[in-house]
């Protein structure tokens, strides 16, 4: 499988005005009046900020690997939707890094060398030299598998950290859904459904936990996962 923003304070005049079905000087009550919803928007930006976060955490991997190697990314998509009777589900599209994973392949085939020679080694029977057993091969690195497991650890990360900023009765639960960016095909009425990892917990879990009567990693380890 193949995981990278402020507040701003203003001030605000108060203008009275007359707007027919609202008494003077009340205004209309705005979308981010809804509690849910601004819980939800907090949340988004929580889990656009794990991915970043997975991401900047293969960076430094692969700095020690492949310096030569860069890591560009797009911005996850993240929505949320409260549900009643059900609690908070997330959508989150993870930006892909094909282009990392070739230019790595390159690398990687580049530091292979087949065939490689060294003068000072004895002759094989065959007639050919033999390899050099002090030449390192190549270190064993996949992006793509680094990525998504650095992805999955900050999301799960967040589930059980700063999911508290999400108000989830006891009966209620909390699921995030992952999948890759699909870039392919523009069109959202033909695109394809590339698989889907399902990160879920129920709130009286993460009610126990912000009460101290079970553990982070008890609370992780009630994570459930699944894949479709």
């Amino acid at each position: 499988m193949h995981v990278t923003r402020p507040m701003l304070a203003a001030g605000v005049a108060v203008v009275a005005l007359t707007v027919p079905g609202v008494a003077l000087g009340q205004a209309p009550a705005a979308q981010s009046d809804n509690p849910a919803r601004s819980q939800v928007m907090v949340f988004e930006r929580v889990l656009r900020g794990s991915v970043e976060a997975g991401g900047a955490e293969l960076a430094k991997q692969a700095l020690i690997v492949a310096p030569e190697l860069t890591l560009s990314t797009e911005e996850a998509i993240v929505r949320g939707v409260r549900l009643p009777g059900y609690g908070f589900y997330f959508d989150v599209q993870v930006p892909g890094i094909e282009g990392t994973v070739r230019v790595w392949e390159m690398i990687a085939r580049r530091r292979e060398r087949p065939g490689r020679t060294n003068p000072s080694l004895p002759v094989a029977a065959s007639g050919t030299m033999t390899d050099d057993p002090m030449v390192e091969a190549p270190p064993i690195f996949d992006p793509g598998r680094e990525y998504s497991s650095q992805v999955r650890r900050a999301l799960i990360d967040a589930v059980v950290d700063s999911s508290g900023v999400l108000a989830i009765a006891a009966g209620e639960r909390l699921t995030v859904a992952v999948s890759e960016i699909d870039s392919r095909n523009p069109n959202p009425l033909y695109r394809s459904s590339p698989s889907k990892l399902l990160l879920s917990i129920q709130g009286v879990d993460l009610q126990e936990l912000r009460q101290g009567r079970i553990t982070r990693e008890q609370a992780i380890e009630r994570i459930l996962e699944d894949r479709f």
